[in-house]
C-alpha cells in the first residue's frame, strides 16, 4: 500500500488532480441523485424557458470580466496577477449593471422573439445570474493562482448541493422554469461567497480600486483577453445560445427542452474529468512554459487517456441512450435518450478536447484560434439553420450538427498538436517587464 501510495501521489500534480477529479465525483453524485426527482417534477416547456434564460445570462456573464480573469494565471509577479483580479471584479460589477440597463426594457420583445411565454419573468433575474456566475468564474481561476485545490473541489460540492437542492425544493411547490432558475443562481452565489473564506480572497477583494498596476498597462499588455478572448468566447456562446433559439423557432419547446435536457446531463464526465483535469493542467502547463518546457509528450498522455477513460462509457450511451433515459427520468424523457444516443461521438472527442483548450491562450495564438471558432461554427449554424428552414427532421438535423462539431474539434485538436512542439513565442523575455 505504500508503495501504491508513492506511486499515485508521487508529485504535487498527480494530488491536485486527484484532489480535483475527487472533488467533482461528489458534486456530480448529488446531481444524478436527483435528476430522476427532479425529471418527474419539472417538464420539458420548463427545462425550454430555463435555458434559453441561462444560455442568455451566460452569454453576457462568459465577458462579464472581459476573459482577464484568464489571465490571473499568467504573471510571474503576484502583485500583477491581484491587479488582473481587481480589475476582473471592476469589470463584473460595471457589466452586470449594464445588462440590467439594457435587458429589462426588452424583456417581453425577448422572450416574444424566442416564442417562450416564461422568459419575460425570468429576465428579471438574468444580471444577478451575470454577476454571480461571472463571480464564481473569476475567484476560482485566482484560487486556483493560489493552487488551493482542495478549496475548489469542496465548492464544487457546495455548489451542486445548492443548485440541485433549491431546485428540487422549490419545484415542489412550485414546479415552474423560475424554480430551476433560482436553483442556478444559489449554485454560483453559494459557493462564491464560500470563497470568501480565504484570507488571501478577502485582502484582495478589500483593495480592489486600489493596484500596483494601472488599468491602461494591464489592457495594454493582456490587449488579446478583452479583444481576441472575449470576441471568441462571446462568439461561442453566441453560437450555443443561436443553437436553441433556431430549435426553438422551427421545432418547438418541447424539442428544445428535451434537447437541452439530453445535453445538461451529459456534460457530467465531462465536468468530472475534463474541468477537473483542465483546472490543475493549465497551472501546471504555464508554469512549465516558463520554465522552457515543451507540452508535446504532455499533450498526447493526456489526449490519449482522457479517449481511453471517455470511450466506454460514450459508446455505452450510443447503443444504449434510450432505454437508460427512460428507466432514469421516466418515459416522458426517453425522446431524450434517443437525442443522446446521437450526441455521444460529438460529446467523446469533446471530453478529450476540453481539458486542453487552453493551449492558444499558453502559445499566445488566440487570434488564430478565434480565426478557425468562427469558420466552422458559422458553416455549422448554417447547416443548421437551412435544413431547420427546409423542414428537416430534427433527427436529420442532429446528425448534421454532431458530425460537424467533431470533425471541427478533431481538426483543433491536430492544431494544438502543432501548437505543443514548440516554447511560447515570448520565452526568454521577462512577462513582468
Amino acid at each position: 500500500m505504500n508503495k501504491l501510495k508513492a506511486l499515485l501521489f508521487r508529485s504535487d500534480f498527480t494530488k491536485n488532480v486527484a484532489v480535483m477529479m475527487s472533488g467533482n465525483g461528489l458534486a456530480i453524485i448529488f446531481p444524478f441523485l436527483m435528476a430522476p426527482l427532479i425529471s418527474r417534477i419539472y417538464t420539458p416547456d420548463d427545462f425550454a424557458g430555463f435555458e434559453l434564460f441561462i444560455k442568455i445570462a451566460a452569454l453576457i456573464a462568459v465577458v462579464s470580466a472581459l476573459r482577464f480573469e484568464i489571465a490571473i494565471l499568467l504573471p510571474r509577479k503576484q502583485a500583477e496577477a491581484d491587479a488582473i483580479f481587481k480589475l476582473s471584479i471592476k469589470l463584473l460589477l460595471f457589466i452586470s449593471v449594464l445588462s440590467a440597463v439594457i435587458i429589462w426594457p426588452w424583456r417581453e420583445e425577448i422572450a416574444a422573439a424566442l416564442s417562450n411565454s416564461d422568459l419575460a419573468n425570468l429576465l428579471w433575474f438574468a444580471p444577478l445570474a451575470v454577476f454571480f456566475i461571472g463571480g464564481q468564474n473569476v475567484l476560482t481561476q485566482y484560487v486556483i493562482r493560489l493552487q488551493k485545490f482542495k478549496e475548489i473541489a469542496s465548492n464544487k460540492v457546495l455548489s451542486s448541493i445548492s443548485n440541485s437542492g433549491t431546485s428540487y425544493i422549490l419545484g415542489l411547490s412550485a414546479p415552474i422554469a423560475g424554480s430551476l432558475v433560482f436553483g442556478q443562481i444559489a449554485g454560483n452565489a453559494i459557493p462564491a461567497i464560500a470563497f470568501l473564506r480565504l484570507k488571501p480572497i478577502r485582502t484582495a477583494l478589500a483593495g480592489t480600486f486600489t493596484s500596483d498596476y494601472s488599468a491602461k498597462y494591464l489592457f495594454k499588455k493582456y490587449r488579446d483577453f478583452p479583444v481576441v478572448n472575449s470576441a471568441h468566447a462571446f462568439f461561442d456562446e453566441s453560437q450555443k445560445a443561436l443553437l436553441l433559439f433556431i430549435i426553438s423557432a422551427y421545432y418547438g419547446e418541447i424539442v428544445l427542452g428535451l434537447f437541452a435536457f439530453a445535453w445538461r446531463y451529459l456534460r457530467v464526465p465531462l465536468q468530472v474529468f475534463g474541468h477537473s483535469l483542465s483546472q490543475v493542467l493549465n497551472e501546471k502547463w504555464a508554469r512549465d512554459l516558463n520554465n522552457g518546457i515543451v507540452l508535446k509528450k504532455s499533450l498526447l498522455r493526456t489526449s490519449l487517456g482522457l479517449f481511453a477513460i471517455g470511450l466506454i462509457p460514450f459508446s455505452v450511451l450510443f447503443f444504449f441512450g434510450e432505454p437508460i433515459f427512460t428507466f432514469v427520468f421516466g418515459k416522458d424523457w426517453t425522446m431524450a435518450g434517443t437525442y443522446a444516443a446521437y450526441m455521444a461521438p460529438w460529446l467523446l472527442i469533446h471530453f478529450v478536447i476540453s481539458p486542453v483548450s487552453f493551449m492558444p491562450v499558453l502559445y499566445l495564438r488566440q487570434k488564430t484560434n478565434f480565426v478557425f471558432a468562427v469558420a466552422g461554427n458559422t458553416v455549422i449554424l448554417i447547416t443548421v439553420a437551412a435544413m431547420s428552414y427546409f423542414e428537416y427532421d430534427f433527427k436529420s438535423v442532429l446528425a448534421a450538427l454532431v458530425s460537424l462539431n467533431t470533425l471541427l474539434m478533431i481538426f483543433v485538436l491536430f492544431w494544438y498538436f502543432t501548437l505543443s512542439r514548440n516554447l511560447r513565442p515570448d520565452h526568454g523575455s521577462d512577462l513582468d517587464a
